[in-house]
């Protein structure tokens, strides 16, 4: 007789012999810990079947956990994940907050964002991720000139833009009439031999009509963007909180 099987799962409870019980264990752990998962809800299914279990779980099974909830936006479930970290003694890492922070900006609880980033800011250097997080919660709830202050906070944490951040940027700029700021953002761009967006280009237009130094400053950049723009396709993705391959 075949013991029954956890929720959708694969894999038996186990209840006979320490063999069998091992090969459960390090069954479970390796799909927990599988970089090609991509189902939240199977995530926190695994997640409640090793607490019941009494499998130790570490740093990097949590990480994996996070990492599914950003694209469906379970921004709960993050959540729960990082107060089970904190009762359980477990530090995330960089990329495990960038998860959570990511879910919550997918899931528009904007409120989240600046909590969990304020938290972490206080106990270890976050990168471009995070701090994109932040400006695009502030940037789609409304709030231009926060983007603007925490792009400006970046800088000052010394922490490379990526492309998404500066379209972001550049969309608060447009919309706080701030040409100061866009030119630094366009300068940036040309420095770092990035292209901009078609949100990017749209927006840097837009202010552009309103102050003639910003339209002469940025016609060499937006120029070259159009020559270059069919090779950059990925930067169009402006609403897309990390790149491609994530």
């Amino acid at each position: 007789m075949h013991p029954p099987t956890s929720g959708q799962g694969l894999f038996p409870r186990y209840g006979g012999g320490w063999m069998h019980q091992f090969g459960h264990v390090y069954a479970l752990q390796q799909e927990l810990l599988d970089p090609s998962a991509n189902n939240w809800f199977r995530a926190v299914e695994l997640w409640h079947t090793a607490r019941q279990e009494g499998v130790a779980m570490n740093v990097s099974h949590f990480t994996s956990i996070l990492r599914q909830c950003v694209h469906p936006g379970a921004w709960a479930q993050s959540l729960q994940v990082l107060k089970q970290m904190k009762r359980e003694n477990v530090r995330p890492d960089v990329v495990g907050v960038g998860c959570a922070l990511a879910a919550c900006v997918e899931g528009k609880h904007y409120d989240e964002v600046e909590n969990i980033f304020a938290t972490f800011h206080k106990t270890m250097l976050l990168d471009s991720v995070c701090h994109l997080a932040l400006i695009r919660a502030r940037q789609e709830s409304g709030n231009a000139k926060g983007a603007i202050a925490a792009g400006r906070q970046q800088q000052a944490d010394q922490v490379p833009f990526l492309p998404y951040t500066y379209t972001h940027l550049l969309e608060a700029c447009n919309a706080e009439d701030d040409a100061a700021y866009a030119m630094e953002l366009v300068h940036n761009m040309h420095s770092e031999q990035w292209a901009p967006s078609q949100c990017a280009m749209l927006a840097i237009e837009d202010l552009g009509r309103r102050h003639e130094r910003l339209a002469a400053f940025s016609r060499p950049l937006l120029s070259a963007s159009d020559k270059a723009h069919s090779a950059l396709p990925s930067l169009d993705a402006s609403k897309r909180l990390f790149p491609p391959e994530w």
